[in-house]
């Protein structure tokens, strides 16, 4: 996760404990009562006996009755709060993307369009959304008319979702300038490659499902890229990774990318112990080849 393309740098190992203020893992059926993980425990007093009841902030798949003030789910899924506006919702591993606003993406340019009227060129994507979305050249860090990139049929960006049409009139238009929710972020020129969002250059793509996008997403609790992250293992590379489920990874062979492509495949059906398990063995059969693919070499 290099390049500040998904917050947490190479060599840095993220914590496997969540953070105080993160939801434990819940999975949830429709018809579940969720009200006791969402709403905090009323405190009786003596002095005071306040009865308001404040209508929490839920989001897709949880559903307030608010005569019995009780909160049930919709739909099967993990519970889950928002960072931001710390809004409960059921997260699906649904099998089509549906775009949100100021989701982070990763994206294949497919041609260019025309320009955007302004000065720019304006490219259309692909983000294995229902639709395609638009980007200008001049949605970057430091563009300009002068000034701007300029992009192949093929060439992968790691982009935010900037404007979506609910009416679904005009496609998303994507950004790769800092947003509202990269607050904190110092913005770096697109010429350098080190802004959060931008190029994607080297390195190989490949498509994961929703869930396991978004859980990986959550360095704090993923096993998977806590264990690669080792720094017995000596993986250094760099990954970026879309809520609309595609990954890419980058390292210093190709060997390792395909290990690291295949790590994060296998563990989306294992256990964490299976986990860790899993990537020690795939890091031992890989550096053993490559041990004796070395060997062989220096004997011819």
């Amino acid at each position: 996760m290099g390049k500040s393309k998904s917050n947490n740098k190479v060599g840095q190992s993220p914590s496997p404990t969540p953070p105080k203020d993160e939801l434990p893992l819940v999975v949830v059926l429709p018809g579940d009562d969720v009200t006791d993980r969402i709403l905090p425990p009323s405190s009786d007093s003596s002095t005071t006996t306040t009865t308001t009841t404040k209508k929490p902030k839920l989001g897709v798949g949880l559903s307030y009755n608010p005569t019995t003030h009780r909160i049930q789910a919709t739909l099967a899924g993990k519970l889950r709060q928002h960072r931001n506006n710390k809004a409960f919702f059921v997260q699906q591993n649904t099998k089509r993307y549906v775009p949100a606003l100021e989701d982070r993406v990763v994206v294949v340019v497919e041609d260019r369009i025309g320009s955007d009227g302004v000065g720019g060129d304006l490219y259309r994507v692909n983000m294995g959304g229902p639709h395609p979305a638009l980007m200008s050249s001049l949605a970057f860090e430091g563009a300009s008319k002068r000034n701007k990139p300029q992009f192949a049929p093929g060439t992968l960006l790691y982009a935010r979702v900037a404007t979506l049409y609910r009416n679904g009139m005009m496609d998303p238009v994507l950004s790769c300038q800092n947003g509202p929710h990269d607050l904190g972020i110092a913005p770096k020129d697109w010429m350098t490659n080190e802004g959060t969002y931008g190029e994607l250059k080297g390195g190989t793509m490949a498509r994961v499902s929703l869930g396991l996008a978004r859980e990986l997403l959550r360095p704090s609790t993923n096993v998977v890229l806590d264990e690669l992250a080792q720094p017995q293992y000596k993986l250094a590379f760099e990954l970026a990774v879309g809520v609309n489920g595609f990954v890419w990874v980058h390292s210093t062979r190709p060997e390792y990318t395909i290990l690291i492509h295949n790590a994060i495949r296998n563990s989306e059906v294992l256990t964490p112990p299976q986990v860790r398990a899993m990537v020690q063995s795939l890091v031992f059969t890989v550096q053993k080849q490559i041990q004796q693919n070395a060997d062989r070499e220096e004997d011819v």
